[in-house]
This record gives structure tokens, C-alpha cells and sequence, in this order.
């Protein structure tokens, strides 16, 4: 609310609150019986001391056999985690230069932290709209001197800046092996690492088998309450210990974030590669209707970007009235148009495909969106039909 007026975001806010219906992420139960469930997950569990022994350890343990890597490491945050490692790699090579895709997390949302805080060097290789490939990261690396001039690359699987994006198994194959012959080292940002082995026909432990380092976040695509995970050799996560001491992260007790990232685990992982499928034929569907565009235009992990020929203020009014109508919510809050270069007479959205979405069928998410998009103020009459009925579109 501003000045006492409710703007969009507001009204928008308060329909999301009482849905019904969300086709985003995963079911949010009530913090009481959120923390019921994780009372009960906790009987046969012990705390953590600054991180060592109980439900922490227990966690690090299981990432570290599911990704199959030697060890690793329970952070509050990924904004943590990955300078972590990068710093790990500059340290050990004598190397302050890292490597970033233009869509890093690291370069767009973390305020300059790579640079003002761990004192490291970017350069950025491969364009903005897609995915790099290995001679994309030849070129770049070779502008900037050659090889002996990068300690680290960072390769994110899957690129959320561009609707989930993900390079061809062969192309990453190539990749991780060129940098390992000169001595790079490759971290993977797998903050949504858990939707690409369906994409990849891979495991996990597979794709993670070709990085020296890994992060995964907690709470992005399992719903837990917060954190992240470092994965790498033994050596490199007990300096990561000692980083996140120096950085602050190394809290008196984590096991609250460790007992809800154990459950969103076990309740989502399986969901997540469900989800991709789904995402898909959702995506497929939605881009037949007008006004509709879809990025990539055949998604490839849980997730792709829609973007809406209506302004964004104007849809975003309409959204909330919408779910406010039939309780059921289609649509995430819109993504930055300035930063993504995009028209602000359109509104694109990030689409994170869970179990909420799997609860219906394709056609009720479409059936509703065709609704949402031919709907006004004045007639509401197509939207009552689509909370009752499933249609094909």
C-alpha cells in the first residue's frame, strides 16, 4: 500500500494469499503445521553444533552420496556458497579472474559481492539469450590472455535467466574437459540442479561427476525453508569451513533448515522430474494462444518464461481480480523488465512447475488461461465456466 492507495502488487498479494488453486512451485501448508511435520521428522534427529554432528551432518552426508562427491558442506545461503568456491579456486591458483555467463547470479542480483567483498575478477563469456557453448568459452577465455589467466568457470545448470535453458550433454561433456586440461576448474551452479536429469538422461551424481564443485539450493525446487549445499573433495569443503567462518556463515545451529531441506527432499525430488514433462506440454499449449509467448519454446527442465502481450499493470489488476473470482492463481508476480531488455508494453513471467501444477490436468491450467486472457472488469462469465470445468484448448 502506498500513500493508502492498494496498487497492483497489493491486490495481487492479497489474492495469492486466499487461492485455491496455485499452478506455482509446490503446496505451502500453514507454518503451524509446517513446523508439526518437521516436529515429527525431528523425533529421531539431534541439533547440529556450529554445524557438526545431528540433522546437519545426517544431510551433508546424504547430498554428498546422491551428487557422489567426497564431501560436503551445509551453508544458510547460495549467495555464500558459490563465492566460496570461487574464492577457494583464485587462493589455490594464485588466480584472481573467474569466469561468469552473462546471466550469473553472481554478476545480476548479488550487488557487486564477487568483486566488493571477495575481491575477485569476472569475465564474462558467452550472450545473454543462451546457453554457452565450448567455443563461445575458447574465444572469451583466449581475449583475456589465455587459460592462465582464469582459476574457475561457472556453468549454470539450468539458466534461469532464460527460461531454464540447458546445453546439449556432448557440449558440456567438451566443456568440462577442455577446462580440465587447462587447469580451470568448473563449478557448477545448480541452484535448480534437481530438474535436469530427466533433459539429460542422467543422474545426478552423473552430471555433478564432471565439476570440481556444485551448488544446489534448499529451497528453490525442494521448498525447504532456506540454504544450500556445497559439494566438492574433502579438501576443498574443509577450506570452504573455513571461508564460511571468516564470512560469517558458520551459525551455532542449523538443524531447523536441515530437518525441512531432509522433507522437501523426500517430498519433491520425484515430483521435480515429473514436472518437467508437464512443463513441456503446459508450455506447448500456451504458446497456441494469442498473445502468448513461450521461452524456450519447448522447455527443457521445470520451468520456462511466458511472456504476456498486455502491460503489465493492467494484467496484474486483472490476475488478482481473477483469482480473487474463482481462487485460482496463475501467474507468479512479473520478472524485471528493464534488466531483461523486454518491451514494457508486454509482461513476462517465470514459471516454476511442482506439485501444485501436477494436482490438475494441462487443460485446467489452460483452459483457465485462456479465461484470464479474454477477460475483463465487466464479464466474468467464462471464468466462472473454467473453475467448474476441465477443457481442452
Amino acid at each position: 500500500m502506498l500513500n493508502g492507495v492498494h496498487t497492483w502488487s497489493d491486490k495481487y498479494e492479497e489474492a495469492a494469499a486466499a487461492a485455491s488453486f496455485s499452478l506455482l512451485r509446490h503446496p505451502q501448508p500453514s507454518l503451524a503445521a509446517y513446523l508439526q511435520r518437521l516436529s515429527k521428522d525431528a523425533e529421531h534427529q539431534s541439533a547440529d553444533y556450529y554445524g557438526r554432528g545431528g540433522a546437519v551432518s545426517d544431510f551433508e552426508q546424504q547430498c554428498a552420496t546422491l551428487f557422489d562427491k567426497s564431501a560436503a558442506l551445509f551453508l544458510p545461503s547460495g549467495t555464500l556458497a558459490q563465492p566460496i568456491a570461487l574464492r577457494i579456486y583464485a587462493e589455490q591458483r594464485g588466480i584472481k579472474r573467474v569466469a561468469l555467463h552473462p546471466t550469473s547470479h553472481l554478476l545480476l542480483h548479488e550487488e557487486q559481492g564477487i568483486d566488493k567483498l571477495w575481491q575477485l575478477d569476472t569475465l564474462v563469456y558467452g550472450e545473454f539469450s543462451k546457453t554457452a557453448d565450448l567455443k563461445s568459452i575458447q574465444t572469451a577465455i583466449a581475449a583475456a590472455g589465455g587459460a592462465q589467466q582464469v582459476a574457475a568457470l561457472v556453468y549454470e545448470l539450468p539458466m534461469r535467466e532464460i527460461g531454464g535453458q540447458l546445453p546439449e550433454w556432448s557440449e558440456l561433456v567438451n566443456i568440462a574437459a577442455w577446462l580440465k586440461a587447462q587447469n580451470i576448474a568448473l563449478h557448477i551452479d545448480g541452484a535448480r540442479i534437481w530438474q535436469c536429469p530427466p533433459y539429460f538422461d542422467k543422474s545426478l551424481a552423473e552430471i555433478a561427476a564432471l565439476a570440481d564443485s556444485v551448488y544446489v539450493s534448499l529451497y528453490k525446487d525442494l521448498g525447504g525453508i532456506a540454504g544450500a549445499v556445497l559439494l566438492g573433495d574433502a579438501d576443498f569443503i574443509d577450506e570452504a569451513k573455513v571461508w564460511a567462518r571468516r564470512a560469517g556463515g558458520n551459525l551455532p545451529t542449523m538443524y531447523p533448515f536441515a530437518l525441512a531441506a531432509q522433507r522437501g527432499l523426500e517430498d519433491n525430488q520425484q515430483a521435480i522430474y515429473q514436472a518437467v514433462d508437464y512443463a513441456r506440454e503446459l508450455a506447448l499449449g500456451l504458446a497456441r494462444l494469442d498473445g502468448v509467448k513461450v521461452n524456450p519454446a519447448t522447455p527443457q527442465a521445470a520451468m520456462f518464461h511466458l511472456t504476456l502481450n498486455q502491460p503489465t499493470a493492467k494484467l496484474m489488476q486483472k490476475v488478482a481480480a481473477y483469482t480473487q473470482r474463482t481462487g485460482v492463481l496463475l501467474l507468479p508476480k512479473p520478472r524485471n523488465h528493464a534488466q531483461q531488455n523486454e518491451s514494457p508494453h508486454s509482461s513476462s513471467f517465470e514459471l516454476s512447475i511442482g506439485r501444485n501444477a501436477l494436482a490438475k490436468p494441462v487443460s485446467f491450467w489452460l483452459t483457465h488461461f485462456k479465461a484470464l486472457l479474454t477477460s475483463d472488469d465487466a464479464t466474468d462469465d467464462l471464468a466462472k465456466t473454467a473453475s467448474n470445468q476441465d477443457y481442452q484448448v
